[in-house]
This record gives C-alpha cells, structure tokens and sequence, in this order.
C-alpha cells in the first residue's frame, strides 16, 4: 500500500489511505484526547475532544472521524484548540457527580486523566448540578448513570462488535440514561462477557463482584491466559496481598489474540478458587468413609498401588504441558483417555488427506478472503473465538459462509449461511468440492451455487469447531474438508479446540475410548466423569485416585483423592488456537499438581508408534435416521461449560436454564416431553423453536448430570438420535 506524508504538530508522519489523523498521530508517538473512540470501534466523533485544527480549514475537526490526506497540516494544540476541548471537558465535568474518592474506576478513569491534564483548572458553574440518579443493578454489572458521559462505547461495542443489543439510550438532552432494553440484563439478553465494563471510559459501567473491593493502583497484575474453554484468551488477574479482586481483558490494550474480548466464564469464573466445594486435604477411604489425611501418607500409598500395575489415566484438557509431561512420565501414554479424543478424531480426518497431524492457528484466517465455518454453537462453545469471527467481517470486510445444522449468531453477518440435516453435511460439502473446480457445475440449490462461486480462486481460511467436534461424523467431516481445502490448493484448516489444551493432549497421548483401557488402576486427573465423559461407567480396578480441586461427585468412587490447583494458580504453557500460550501464577496454590507428581517414580515409555493411513478421498456419513428419529445436541450453556457455574459464586447468578428446544412440527404444541434414547429416556419441558430444522433438537443443560446417561453417550454427544415418546 502506497503512503504519503503528513505533518502533525510539525512532525512530519507518515499516512496510509483509509487511515484517520487520530491513527497517525497515536502510531507517531502524539497524544490527542479521546472519550468515545476506542481502537475496537468504529470512529463516531460524537464526544468532539479529540479536536484538532487543519491548516486551510476553516472549523475545527474531530481527529478520529477526519481522514488523512496528503500534504495535511495538522495542530493539535493551538490556543484554538485548547480552548474548544477545555471547553467541551468542562460540559462534561459540570453534571459529573464527584465521587472519585469512592468510584472503582479511580485510577484508571479516562475522564479523570483527560480532565486534569486538558481540563478547565476551576469551574465556573454555580447552579446546582442535575443528578441521573438512574441506577440499574445487574447480576454482575451496574450501571450508574450519574457518572455516565454518554459516549456509547458500551452500546456500540455490545451491537456492533458483540451482536447483542442489549444496551440503548433512553430519553433525550439531560435526561438521557443508559438501559438494557428491557430494563434488565438477563431479560435483554446479556451474555456477560463484560466488553462493556472494559471499554467505559469513566466509572458508570461497574463489575459488581469488584465493587469497594480495592483500588487499581494497589493490585498486582499477572498477565495469563484462561483455562475455562480452548479460546485459551489472554487476560489480566488482578490481586492484592495474594488474594485474586478481578480479572479484565483490556480491550484495544491486550495483544493476545483475544484482543482483550473475554467471555463471562474468563470474566466471572475466577472466584472458583474460593469457591466452598475446594478440596482443602488429601482423603483417604477409610470403610465406608473418606478421612483426611496427610499429603505424604497419600504419596506413600498412591506409589504402593500404582507399582508395576496398568494405570487407565482419564485426563482434562486443560492442564498444562509441564503437567502432561509429567503424568506421561509416571502413568504412561498408551493407556490414556481424555475429553479432547474428539478433537482428535478431527485431527486425524485431516491428517488422512495432508499426512500431518496438525491444524492451522486462528490468525492464519487474517490472510484469508473468505472464512469457511463448519460448526455448530461455536458461541456457546468458544463464544471469543465466535466473537472474533464476527469481526473478521464487520472490520476486516472478511466473506463469512457457515454450514451447519443449528442457527448461530454468526449467521447475522455471514455471507451465506446453509442449514441442513447432521446426516446431510458431508453431502453439502462435498457439492463444494465440485462447484468450486468445475465451472459449469450445478447443485440444483442456487444458495449453494452462490455460496461455491464466492471459493472460486480465493484464499479460504476453513474453521472447525463448536458442538460438531462431538459428532459421530467428525473424522468424516474433517476429511472432507482437507480434501476440499487440498483441491482448492490455497487455503487453510483450523480446528477451535474445546479445551485449553486439547492439542497438547492429542500431540502426547494416545488417546483410546474408556471401554478399551485395560488396567488395574483408575487414575482421573482434572477431570469429571459426569461433565468430561458422559454416560459412561468408570472401569472396575483395584483402586481409583482423584486428583481435583474440588468436591465433585466422583469423589464417592475414590479410594484416594488428592487435591490441585485452579487454572489462575497454574504457572506453565498450553498449546492453544495461537501455539504456545503462557500460564502465569496469579496466586500462589497449597497444592501442585507438578510438584506431587514429580514425587512419584517414573516408569519405562513404551508408546506405540501411529501409523498414519493417507486416503485421498472425502469422507461418508455414518449417520441415518429412521422415521420418527430426531437427532438433538447436548448443549452445556456458556455459563456451564467445563462447569464453571457449578464452582463460581459469580457466574453461577447468570446460569442458563434447563430445557428442550424443539421445532414446533416436532413439539406439536407439547410443554412437557419424554425423550427416548437407546439406554434410557428423560422428561424435559420443551421451548418451540421455529429456527430449528425439523427432525433437529437442543437440549441446554447447565451440567451433565446422571440422567441424561441413557440418551448421550462419550465421546459423542451432538446429533445423538432418539425419540419423542408418544403421549
């Protein structure tokens, strides 16, 4: 791209085309004060102080909003200038409620900064000031609008960036206040990802879980990365005397590749190391009962039961590569399950096409022209990753074209969207391999037609992810896709993991389904078998250890449970979406998961070498249905992924609810059914969802609990068929 030069306070900086004077100036080192421009928002020039003076102009120009062009002189502090935005500041600051001794955003209030430094030094208002005593109290967030200044961050980042629409401007002139719609956050249908706290300049948008708790100047900030799904975000924890106050994600500050976007489980979840269900020591079954005991005892019988026996190691995804390595070490690599085998099962359709066991990271699709989702619920799933999707489009001007068997949020900004049966996808796919080499093909579907001609000699970044990672047709699906990206020569294959380590779990172990491990003794490290491999029984051994933080219902099968640390009290890395991500200690543990098993003896590696089997050709669907099968997903919400909800005083305010939502040809005006799946069947009140398919079902759940058992079994737990029983 071509640049040309501009002078900017008598520095001369270099433009490019498209980009405004505020870009430039902030790329060059010059400050120019802003309140409603933010870095992640489109440029609105409402607030009017990041005014500057253009030589040959004859008003003065809001600096985010003007263009540069060539040969522009630009002055950004004339008395012109300091005249007009000490003005502007002094409006502002005239109906501002005082209140920095006790606001939580003193410190680090946009307004506070910009009003000294560019402020009047006195004010000349005598009349008494109009208060906005508007206060509306969310679950999680609080609005005071007498300190709102009424720059809309917060409602163009909730519509613009995020899809919501949750936040509007209600009355006009001094009456004027901020709202969710409906008055209430859960009723507008807030997401809780916090975007809006993270981008208020002043102290109007609250985190209520913060609120009087300490000072921003007082904290200790450890930069590390979320544990909680496999967006694998980069976020701020903030503690004081060791002790964790908040977490924030610094929007247009964090240079991970969250870019500061947190979800409400990275925003809310971190209170999970306080939560009262933690393990404080090591138990031991003493009868029928579990007793305390010490760490040492626990290691001096953990290594007299696991000596030169089989272990059947049961692993969460979310622990760090220092900690897989280490339990490789000392319960082997072989005999090994996990909750990220589906993720493997995707890697390995890949791997048949291109001969390598790897994906592509998720900033290989800023160098692509279309964006290609194959994924259901990715929102829920992963909702950054959704989020940043979305942007791809809306900032970047990306082609967005999803296929899937659901609605998504993601189909309001996509350029095509095609929802077909789960039996149907691979089909569907496989049209575009031919619509995207042959130029004289037809589908017989223009939709797919239009959606195959926008491939045409483009570089397509592909992404596979959400609730159809759990789908018995993964690999199938996976396959088709690299065959597809292979035949079109130019473009990428990205899986979104569904936890934080997934893709270390799959490079170090290899992964077999529970009912063909073959040892003696169970060892579950992180993990819930309810939550981690539903509708499975644990093998029978002679002993079975749990390493855990918390009190979780597995504890009732060990003979031996030892407690470890959270996800913000780990230090180590995870191989994540971008590679390597950096885990930070935040606080400091009692336990450690590393340090307990470098206690243990190490054991002979004996890993079985993978053959790799290369078939060029797209895969085939092993699904079918009968008539008056449906096939529903097992959807966890967003605030229950990975059970957060469960362990988080905070996120558990904002828990979804339980229930079935149907097309309403299948409900058939029903407000209760009965669900009938191969093992068992389950009652559920129904919600009528007209963007459903028919023949397609979701089940939201905030925990995978015991019974759902007959109807899902691990590893797959979308597309599932059952039945509706017949009244």
């Amino acid at each position: 791209m071509e640049s040309f030069k501009i002078i900017i306070d008598g520095k001369e900086c270099e433009a490019y085309p498209g980009e405004t004077v505020l870009e430039v100036a902030e790329r060059n080192g010059i400050v120019i004060p802003v309140f409603c421009y933010h870095k992640e928002l489109r440029p609105e020039g409402a607030c009017r102080v990041c005014l500057v003076e253009v030589e040959g102009a004859p008003r003065l120009a809001t600096a985010c909003t003007l263009r540069a062009m060539p040969d522009m002189v630009v002055k950004t502090n004339t008395e012109r200038v300091k005249k007009a935005r000490a003005g502007v500041i002094e409006l502002i600051l005239n109906n501002h409620t005082l209140e920095c001794p006790i606001c939580d955003k003193a410190g680090e209030c946009e307004l506070q900064m910009v009003g000294f430094r560019y402020g009047p030094k006195k004010s000349r208002y005598r009349e008494p000031r109009r208060e906005k005593d508007i206060v509306i109290q969310g679950p999680l967030i609080e609005i005071d609008n007498d300190r709102c200044i009424l720059c809309r961050r917060c409602i163009r980042m909730c519509g613009e960036n995020m899809g919501n629409r949750v936040l509007g401007i209600f009355n006009r002139g001094y009456k004027a206040y901020i709202s969710p719609f409906n008055g209430d956050f859960l009723e507008g249908g807030c997401e809780h990802c916090g975007s809006c706290i993270d981008v208020c300049p002043v102290g109007s948008l609250l985190d209520r879980a913060f609120k009087y708790k300490d000072r921003p100047w007082r904290m200790e900030k450890t930069w590390t990365t979320c544990t909680l799904c496999g967006s694998g975000c980069k976020m701020e924890v903030d503690t004081y005397h060791g002790k964790v106050k908040r977490v924030v994600g610094r929007i247009g500050i964090n240079n991970g590749h969250n870019r500061g976007y947190l979800c409400v489980r990275g925003k809310w979840g971190w209170d999970i190391v306080y939560s009262d269900k933690r393990l404080k020591k090591p138990l031991l079954k003493k009868g029928e009962e579990l007793k305390e005991i010490s760490l040492e005892e626990a290691l001096r019988i953990l290594k007299e039961k696991i000596e030169g026996k089989e272990i059947n190691l049961f692993l969460e995804s979310s622990l760090t590569n220092e900690e897989l390595s280490k339990l490789s070490a000392v319960f082997g690599n072989t005999n090994v399950t996990s909750d990220a085998l589906t993720f493997s099962l995707a890697v390995e359709g890949i791997a048949s096409i291109t001969g390598e066991r790897r994906t592509a990271s998720f900033s290989s699709t800023e160098k692509s022209d279309v964006v290609f989702v194959i994924g259901d619920f990715i929102e829920e799933v992963n909702p950054v990753i959704a989020t940043l999707l979305r942007l791809l489009v809306i900032q970047k001007g990306k082609r967005l074209i999803r296929v899937g068997s659901y609605p998504s949020k993601l189909d309001a900004v996509a350029f095509s969207s095609l929802i077909v049966s789960p039996e149907e996808v691979i089909d569907l796919l496989k049209h575009f391999i031919m619509g995207t080499i042959d130029l004289y093909y037809s589908s017989g579907d223009r939709k797919i037609d239009s959606a195959a001609k926008a491939l045409r000699n483009k570089k397509v970044a592909f992404i596979i992810g959400g609730t159809t990672l759990f789908s018995p047709d993964i690999k199938e699906i996976s396959q088709t896709v690299a065959y597809l990206a292979d035949r079109m020569g130019n473009a990428t294959i990205t899986v979104i993991p569904p936890k934080a380590n997934s893709i270390g779990v799959t490079k170090l172990f290899d992964l077999k389904p529970p009912e063909k491990l073959k040892g003696s003794v169970n060892v579950l490290v992180n993990t819930e078998l309810e939550r981690d491999f539903p509708g499975i029984e644990l093998p029978k051994a002679e002993f079975t250890v749990v390493f855990t933080p918390f009190y979780t219902h597995d504890i009732a099968k060990a003979d031996l449970v030892i407690p470890i640390e959270t996800g913000v009290e780990k230090e180590g890395k995870v191989e994540g979406i971008e590679r390597t991500l950096d885990l930070k200690r935040a606080v400091v543990p009692k336990y450690q998961l590393t340090e307990i098993i470098s206690q243990l003896p190490y054991r002979e590696g004996s890993r079985e070498k993978r053959e790799l089997k290369i078939k060029k050709k797209p895969g085939e669907s092993i699904l079918s249905g009968e008539k008056g099968e449906i096939y529903f997903t097992l959807l966890v919400n967003r605030t229950g992924w990975n059970s957060v909800s469960y362990y988080s005083g905070n996120v558990a305010k904002v828990a979804g609810r339980r229930e079935l939502h149907l097309h309403p040809e299948d409900a058939k005006g029903r407000k209760i059914v009965t669900l009938k799946g191969e093992h068992g069947e389950l009652p559920i009140s129904v919600v009528e969802n007209d963007s459903l398919i028919p023949g397609t079902a979701v089940l939201r759940v905030e925990r995978v609990t015991r019974d759902l058992k007959g109807l899902v079994k691990f590893p797959f737990t979308s597309n599932f068929k059952c039945r509706i029983a017949e009244e």
